[in-house]
């Protein structure tokens, strides 16, 4: 009887609600059969969340990496100079990302690439078969 204590939890304790990551928490709230007691478990996490903003004020990077891959891997469809020679590099996942440093490479559409995370919130862009790695931003 997994899904009433799960349900008895979240009603009772908001402050449980914050503590748990939203993740997992609408994952428990998925995993509720009866649709009245899954609807007042997506309230109670919907209600939850100024409360939830302002425990992490200054935090919230942090927990979207704690939550998010280190790294990606994908294909290059497009690259494109944009002003001040600087790539604008679009995947086969739909993201495209913008290249930060004034490096050169030669890259080509096809390659694989590794986009991986870097300090401080930015990111590196690598062939897969290893080579120079560009700092880039996500744009789209």
């Amino acid at each position: 009887m997994k899904t009433p204590t799960i349900f008895a939890l979240l009603v009772l304790s908001p402050s449980l609600v914050i503590a748990a990551p939203l993740k997992s928490q609408v994952k428990s709230c998925s995993e509720i059969k009866s649709q009245e007691n899954r609807l007042i478990c997506y309230d109670q996490i919907a209600n939850s969340l100024d409360d939830y903003a302002v425990k992490e004020f200054g935090q919230e990077k942090r927990g979207v990496d704690d939550d998010a891959p280190k790294q990606i891997e994908a294909k290059i469809i497009a690259i494109q100079m944009s002003a001040h020679e600087k790539r604008l590099i679009s995947l086969d996942n739909g993201q495209m990302w913008k290249q930060n440093d004034s490096k050169g490479v030669s890259w080509k559409v096809g390659d694989q690439v590794i986009v991986e995370r870097a300090l401080l919130g930015s990111f590196f862009m690598k062939p897969v078969d290893g080579g120079r790695k560009l700092r880039v931003k996500r744009v789209k």
